[in-house]
């Protein structure tokens, strides 16, 4: 069964570039083959590091532009991508609208059709734990039960982590899977995502000391470690 990842949020500079790049960066150390969507026209940050799709946009996915425009159905080619192998798409910020209605247009939405179609469909909901965006995971969750849902705990970005959860959230929680995303050691962000170098160049280039990329392997390695109890590679055909 083919996975598609998206990785989506609520607000800019809520890590969803970063958390798309960790999962490039863990299917490309285990050797396994995917396709990127870098899907936000603004900040394209992840394909420079691990190549992908760069003129697939949500813009036209509402009632008003998909009635008058084509440029909706380049959306298609994420799924049509995902027949072949696993995606992940990097979302723009606050664009959940525009890809629930793709995903609910195209019946993508209904667990028999992605069963029939062996597709998968995994929603990485970045947040830093404020009310507004923890609502809206709360609208997922309770409208959407045909995608597995993650709630990726940001905290080393605007963290509000630290407030007590209402009774809804406590409930939602024990529904979906949760992650912890640790922060990056600054040297190390700076010289991979930053400058735009992949783990595998980084360590080919750098000119840091052997601590250095030992941080980031560990680093690496406990964000993957996470990653794997949610979601597991399907074994090579």
């Amino acid at each position: 069964m083919n996975t598609i990842h998206f990785v989506i949020g609520n607000r800019g500079n809520i890590g969803k570039s970063f958390f798309s790049s960790l999962i490039c960066h863990f299917y490309s150390s285990n050797s396994r083959p995917f396709t990127l969507f870098d899907a936000d026209p603004d900040k394209q940050d992840v394909s420079p590091l691990y190549g992908g799709i760069t003129d697939v946009t949500f813009d036209a996915c509402n009632e008003i532009m998909v009635n008058h425009s084509t440029d909706a159905i380049k959306v298609d080619r994420i799924y049509e991508s995902a027949l072949k192998q696993d995606v992940i798409v990097n979302m723009p910020s606050n664009s959940h609208k525009e890809l629930l209605f793709w995903l609910t247009q195209n019946g993508l939405n209904q667990a028999e059709f992605l069963a029939a179609e062996n597709i998968q469909i995994y929603l990485w909901y970045l947040s830093n734990g404020d009310a507004t965006s923890l609502n809206l995971l709360k609208t997922l969750v309770d409208s959407y039960p045909a995608f597995k849902i993650t709630l990726v705990q940001n905290k080393g970005i605007d963290n509000q982590w630290n407030q007590e959860l209402n009774a809804d959230m406590k409930k939602i929680a024990k529904k979906i899977s949760q992650l912890d995303l640790s922060t990056m050691p600054k040297g190390e962000r700076e010289a991979t995502f930053t400058s735009g170098k992949a783990y595998a160049k980084y360590i080919s280039s750098t000119t840091s000391s052997k601590l250095s990329v030992n941080r980031l392997k560990t680093y690496l390695d406990n964000q993957c470690a996470k990653f794997i109890q949610i979601f597991s590679l399907a074994k090579p055909a």
